[in-house]
């Protein structure tokens, strides 16, 4: 850990150290967003309370020495994946700021609930369904938690069903989303607010509140936080959708047929439970519709394989 002396002027959020004793680095928020303000979740936070500040730079230093490697793994995860997410959230209605909760969100759910594990990047409890105005499942060979685009698709559903409930900002309803509508609806009535940071709440909440702050802020100012890496390119596929099977297709054949690993295929793939490595043509006897991610640029090549190998269905008469 390098040591470094503080500078005459904070106008950089870097480790502080006083002149005359040699002690741990810290860093704070930088003075911009102290003095311009700061926004999480379309609401406006309290930055310069010191309460909050202290909070939101506490996770700050977690996340810069404590979790620095994990840090980096989640920027650069980020990176591949948010293409997807503000497409979604556009679509939905959701604010962007919820991209930034993602990574923080599984751990704090899984401290905080106890009826069932909680999958994938939005910390599902249960797939959506039906009467959510999404199908998805979870059975023998698939967890549609897993899909990166059904998960968020249905995060982002239940994210705005919780604000409508309980009537409340953004930050409330992800808290809503960990605990329940109800306790929510509780907890605001009991303390006659709706501020996340005026009602007092659970610490793992709290800090899934402020950590969620800090990785955007962290995210946001990256080169004054000294994290120079460089971001890996966003996860780019093709997307083949309404596949008709005539037999079972495993994940090993297609990955022989657009000349990549089984691994590559899972990975685009999450949904497919690798103890089955299969798209199966039917379950209880009905057929399935399945959509394929494969490396971008062979999409046509593995219809035209399937097509000659006599996987896909011939088409249903109407």
């Amino acid at each position: 850990m390098v040591m470094m002396a503080q500078s005459g002027a904070e106008s950089s959020p870097g480790p502080r150290q006083s002149p005359s004793t040699s002690v741990c680095p810290s860093f704070s928020i930088p003075s911009s967003l102290l003095t311009d303000g700061f926004e999480l979740g379309g609401e406006k936070i309290p930055i310069t309370r010191p309460d909050v500040k202290g909070r939101i730079e506490f996770q700050i230093n977690f996340l810069l020495f404590d979790a620095r490697s994990v840090l980096a793994e989640w920027l650069k995860e980020k990176r591949r994946y948010s293409w997807i997410f503000e497409e979604i959230f556009s679509k939905q209605g959701v604010p962007q700021d919820f991209i930034w909760l993602a990574p923080v969100l599984p751990g704090v759910s899984r401290s905080l609930n106890s009826r069932s594990a909680p999958v994938g990047v939005w910390a599902l409890d249960r797939p959506c369904g039906s009467d959510e105005g999404l199908e998805m499942h979870d059975d023998t060979w698939r967890d549609d938690r897993l899909d990166i685009h059904l998960a968020t698709n249905c995060f982002a559903h239940r994210i705005k069903n919780m604000r409508q409930e309980i009537g409340a900002g953004w930050l409330m309803a992800s808290v809503a989303y960990v605990l329940s509508p109800k306790i929510v609806k509780d907890l605001i009535e009991k303390w006659d607010s709706s501020s996340v940071w005026d009602i007092p709440l659970p610490t793992a909440i709290e800090d899934m509140l402020s950590r969620w702050a800090a990785l955007k802020i962290i995210g946001m100012n990256r080169s004054l936080y000294g994290l120079k890496f460089s971001d890996p390119s966003p996860l780019i596929y093709d997307n083949i959708t309404s596949i008709e099977l005539a037999r079972d297709l495993s994940v090993g054949e297609v990955a022989k047929f657009v000349g990549a690993s089984p691994r590559l295929i899972l990975e685009l793939n999450p949904k497919i439970k690798p103890n089955s490595g299969i798209f199966p043509a039917k379950t209880n006897g009905h057929p399935l519709i399945h959509s394929i991610a494969v490396p971008s640029g062979t999409g046509r090549v593995l219809l035209q394989k399937l097509q000659e190998s006599g996987y896909l269905a011939p088409p249903r008469q109407k």
